[in-house]
């Protein structure tokens, strides 16, 4: 077993983590990713990473969804660029989004 010194010569640099990160679902980010260690918690709690988000739901749609992408949302402080949203989208989340940045939305 490694020590916690010998561990931490094995953390990746932020910017390298975030872009291996955003390659999962918002959900997985929110609720499972930012608990497995203290590095990617900040990573998951950096606005930066919430720049862009894609948030590809299932075929189901349920009220949990959109509390996360709210956090997801107020996640980004403001630096939001981009959101895409598929198969889950109501008219008050899409209202709390506009109403707090100048976005596009991207319609599949």
């Amino acid at each position: 077993m490694a020590s916690s010194s010998e561990s931490r010569g094995l953390e990746l640099p932020p910017e390298l983590t975030c872009s291996i990160l955003l390659r999962l679902k918002v959900e997985d980010i929110l609720v499972n990713v930012q608990n497995v260690c203290r590095s990617w918690r900040r990573v998951c709690k950096d606005p930066s990473m919430w720049r862009k988000i894609n948030h590809v739901n299932p075929e189901y749609m349920h009220d949990h969804n959109e509390v996360r992408l709210r956090d997801a949302v107020d996640r980004s402080e403001g630096g939001l660029v981009e959101i895409r949203i598929r198969n889950f989208g109501t008219d008050s989340i899409l209202a709390y989004i506009a109403d707090r940045f100048s976005l596009t939305f991207d319609w599949f």
